[in-house]
């Protein structure tokens, strides 16, 4: 059981009462800020205690140090939490984003019901992106998946209130809880298991955001799919009995501004197909659709914020399974394009169902295509676990991605377009083969993808295959599918 945050702003005239009734002070601090903890209007046990013991643990503002005590005031006894944001330019938004998922944990560990959380960064008019950082992380950071507990009960509820003078500050929080649901939205759908979610599955939930937002939806299903000589999607889905489908949300938010595209790879289990993968770790292959729920998770949260821009998300769905009707290695397929592909590796599909999706995205018109997916092992070894590549053919889409994880408190990295990593794409019997071995592949990857975007138009591509998964809980990351992704496409949105 985790306690659900409700999280409201507090101004000052109200903070003598939230101090009365709360039975929990959540305190954000980087070491400057401790010079400015007068202007929080503390209770008088709280302050002292509060420099007791900053005075005697001096190097508590690490960032998402925990520390955790218990002050008197008043004949009652108050929890009292502090986690560090950092030093000097340490003290970023990202870092009260981190610093907020771990107060988050804290709450629940000391069963708070009523808290206040302050920050004297926070009491500075012109520091929205501070408020939304936190917010979104003590959301995100909340995050439990327990939907297959049987034992699961209800969360605790705690009232959290935010001291904070910035301004419009209900409406920083109001959107910052709608991009921290989105999140949540691709978490939920990236944890649920192959046998509960398959493509039909990606097509109800896609639904479902249509009708909430009020966007228009097209579901391409195999006959569809068939007319436009999509053989390369195909391909991948013919050895499953669940039907792949192509999931466009079209949202218009720019009156007749040029539309542009987001592209999700949706695997929803990846056993290798023929090409089987080992057994161990395959049970993670059920987050192979974590880029189809990044789209999905951001086309929501960009039509509730009402985003002023034209979009289309696209999600290319599938499931890879070593059926009888399996592609082979070996096979030559044509994908929409025209383009001929060589099937080295069928454990090379996710960029396979991308290929139809990105040639779909420019027929319907999109001026510049981002496509994100867990398409690599070869990322973790090239940039780890916090960083995902880009592969692009346009630096300045590449740096705006970049720009917007900065702002979202997700790492990129653009790799080059090295022109062995095109040549090694040819085959000898085909336009194109989908594998080229372990050397540069993230790299021929990512190239393989854009050999399908239609000439002249900016694309690149995201490979999350590092960061799509946290192996343990730390700052807003939960273990488990992290969401990585969604929050930078949120932000990019209206921007490239």
């Amino acid at each position: 059981m985790a306690t659900k945050l409700i999280v409201n702003a507090l101004g000052k005239e109200n903070l003598q009462a939230a101090y009365k009734k709360a039975d929990t002070l959540v305190f954000l601090l980087c070491k400057e800020c401790l010079d400015y903890v007068g202007n929080l209007a503390l209770p008088e046990n709280i302050t002292k205690a509060l420099k007791l013991y900053t005075d005697k643990y001096k190097d508590i503002f690490d960032c998402e140090d925990e520390h955790i005590f218990t002050a008197f005031d008043e004949y009652r006894l108050v929890n009292v939490i502090i986690v560090g944001c950092g030093q000097g330019k340490d003290c970023k938004p990202v870092n009260f984003r981190k610093a907020a998922g771990v107060s988050a944990r804290a709450l629940d560990k000391v069963q708070a019901q009523n808290a206040v959380l302050l920050a004297p960064a926070l009491l500075n008019a012109s520091r929205a992106h501070y408020l939304a950082a936190t917010c979104e992380g003590l959301l995100l950071g909340a995050y439990t998946f327990e939907k297959y507990k049987s034992e699961a009960k209800a969360p605790r509820v705690c009232d959290l209130n935010i001291l904070t003078n910035v301004d419009e500050q209900d409406k920083v929080l109001a959107e910052a809880k709608i991009i921290a649901e989105s999140v949540i939205l691709t978490r939920d759908l990236c944890n649920t298991p192959g046998n509960e979610l398959n493509p039909v599955g990606m097509e109800q939930a896609a639904r479902k955001v249509a009708a909430e937002t009020g966007m228009k939806i097209e579901v391409l299903g195999p006959k569809q799919m068939e007319v436009l000589n999509m053989n390369s999607l195909l391909a991948v889905a013919q050895g499953s009995k669940a039907e792949p489908r192509l999931i466009v949300l079209k949202y218009q938010g720019a009156a007749d501004a040029p539309f542009n595209a987001y592209v999700g790879k949706g695997i929803t289990f990846d056993s290798g197909g023929i090409s089987i993968k080992p057994s161990d770790g395959m049970e993670e292959m059920k987050d192979d659709m974590t880029g189809a729920g990044d789209v999905l998770g951001a086309m929501r949260a960009i039509a509730l914020l009402k985003k002023p821009c034209n979009l289309y998300g696209i999600m290319s769905c599938a499931e890879n399974m070593p059926g009888d009707n399996a592609q082979r290695p070996g096979d030559i397929v044509k994908a929409a394009s025209g383009k001929t592909i060589e099937v080295l590796n069928t454990d090379a599909e996710g960029r396979m169902v991308l290929a139809d999706a990105v040639w779909y995205a420019g027929q319907l018109g999109a001026q510049k295509i981002v496509d994100i997916a867990t398409l690599t092992g070869a990322v973790i070894i090239a940039l780890g676990t916090q960083t995902s590549g880009i592969v692009a053919n346009d630096d300045d889409l590449a740096a705006a991605i970049i720009k917007a994880g900065k702002f979202s408190g997700e790492n990129y990295w653009q790799l080059p377009s090295l022109p062995e990593c095109k040549k090694a794409l040819k085959s000898d019997v085909a336009d194109i083969k989908n594998s080229c071995g372990r050397a540069g592949g993230v790299i021929t990857g990512g190239l393989f993808i854009g050999s399908f975007v239609k000439e002249g138009l900016p694309w690149a591509h995201i490979d999350i295959g590092g960061t799509s998964t946290a192996a343990s809980t730390d700052g807003f990351l939960i273990k488990g599918c992290t969401g990585f992704g969604t929050m930078t496409l949120i932000k990019l949105a209206g921007e490239f």
